[in-house]
């Protein structure tokens, strides 16, 4: 008997110890369970922001003397919901002479807020700049991330092929984009 009486004690113990916090409020000592908040992410709301990157350029074939090359841009981005937004965007690469690629895109992402990450699709046009001016329309994805630690800031990356609107397909690159975003 002592057995069984200390079975049922022990099992009684055991799921207090899993039911969780209790608060109680008033005179009367009524019980209130406490809410249970999902996590979540606002970072990803509607609106305007401003991003500063490292961006690689990687030329399919040596065109105009362009070969691998690193460089840096920034843009801005508004997002109308917190799944479709438009960005306009300026790159300056050191290839054979300063490469200066602007481009426009539309963006279509897909928060996870429960993780606070945001994957993305993109595709737009543009054109760049080194003595010539090429036409082009490129299509990416890429991958913004928020840390809880920094409100209002998001890091994201990003990668996009591009063919050049003449059909010379050694014109054809890669673009490589690192950076952080400041939502204002």
């Amino acid at each position: 008997m002592k057995q069984i009486a200390s079975l049922i004690m022990s099992v009684a113990l055991a799921s207090s110890a899993f039911a969780g916090s209790v608060a109680y409020s008033g005179k009367g000592g009524k019980v209130v369970q406490p809410q249970m908040m999902a996590p979540s992410c606002d970072a990803f709301a509607p609106g305007f922001s401003i991003g500063l990157n490292a961006t690689g350029f990687l030329p399919r074939n040596e065109f105009n003397d362009y070969k691998d090359a690193l460089g840096g841009g920034i843009s801005g981005e508004y997002f109308f919901t917190e799944n479709f937004g438009a960005r306009l965007s300026y790159d300056a690469v050191a290839t054979s002479g300063t490469l200066h690629i602007f481009n426009g895109d539309i963006i279509l992402r897909a928060p996870i807020k429960s993780i606070c990450i945001a994957p993305y699709i993109l595709v737009g046009g543009g054109f760049s700049v080194d003595g010539e001016k090429l036409g082009e329309y490129h299509a990416g994805a890429g991958l913004e991330v928020h840390l809880k630690s920094l409100q209002n800031v998001n890091l994201f990356g990003e990668g996009s092929y591009n063919w050049h609107s003449s059909n010379n397909r050694d014109a054809d690159f890669t673009l490589v984009r690192l950076g952080i975003k400041f939502h204002l």
